[in-house]
């Protein structure tokens, strides 16, 4: 392996890509994600789960549940707002048993989007929830569609299949035209990167994510508007030392001045 690296072989990992604001906006526009169907709106909560909560690719999807002991839960604020807020239980950093009993549980909000109401994620989840079935019979949150559905009834009391969920990312990013390495994992690199670029602290992106060390670094993409300040500043710093200090902003030294005399000669001496 070494070897290989020091020949530039293998030194590149593969790592899912970010779903950009304007790739999810053509999700939206081309009807990927909405809810106006049954597989419509399973997909599109789906996806705001996975962006908003930072989810990870495998297990936090699959062990969602609905009904009394699930992790998600519906809140008003003092101001009125009302939130989506997740509670984790199990997680790849939270086994249960003892030893994770000293690891801070993730708990993320998820507020109304009153500007977009028809992109909001507490309408969404109400509407998916208003149309699972009456019945308990099944607690796990992701429903197949039923195929035969009525006004009230859009979901079957049967989860949605291992492999369905893995590659639903993909599969909403492929019926959108992009192209790339679009996997569920880009919703939890999506959710890091945004925040990074919005400038939001590190630590409440880590809370949000979940992590508790700088691993969550490694989610975190860098923009090229991003590079391209980092290089303007490098370039502008370089400029001033160079071109932009005038000769009138340079301030000669204070000077002192000594006369010294005699019948023979004289002469002043500056310093």
């Amino acid at each position: 392996m070494k070897e290989l690296s020091r020949r530039g072989i293998g030194l590149d990992k593969k790592r899912a890509d970010i779903i950009s604001v304007e790739n999810e906006d053509i999700l939206w526009t081309k009807g990927i994600l909405g809810s106006a169907t049954p597989k419509q709106l399973l997909d599109t909560i789906f996806y705001l789960i996975g962006l908003n909560f930072a989810f990870r690719a495998g297990k936090e999807h699959r062990n969602l549940r609905h009904g009394q002991n699930s992790q998600l839960s519906l809140h008003t604020s003092e101001s009125g707002d009302q939130y989506l807020q997740y509670t984790e239980d199990v997680s790849k950093t939270n086994q249960g048993g003892l030893k994770p009993q000293k690891h801070k549980k993730k708990v993320v909000r998820a507020f109304e989007n009153l500007d977009i109401p028809e992109r909001c994620i507490v309408r969404l989840y109400e509407k998916y929830i208003r149309l699972r079935p009456k019945t308990r019979a099944c607690d796990a949150f992701y429903l197949q569609p039923a195929k035969l559905n009525s006004k009230e009834h859009w979901y079957n009391s049967i989860p949605v299949g291992v492999h369905t969920l893995q590659n639903l990312v993909k599969n909403m990013c492929l019926g959108g035209g992009m192209t790339g390495n679009f996997t569920n994992h880009s919703l939890r690199a999506t959710a890091a990167t945004r925040l990074y670029n919005a400038g939001v602290d590190e630590q409440l992106i880590a809370e949000t994510t979940g992590h508790s060390s700088d691993a969550i670094r490694v989610y975190k993409r860098t923009s090229n508007a991003q590079l391209q300040d980092v290089s303007d500043i490098q370039n502008k710093r370089k400029k001033c030392k160079q071109e932009n200090i005038s000769k009138s902003e340079i301030q000669e030294p204070s000077s002192r001045e000594l006369s010294i005399e005699n019948e023979h000669f004289k002469f002043n001496l500056k310093f």
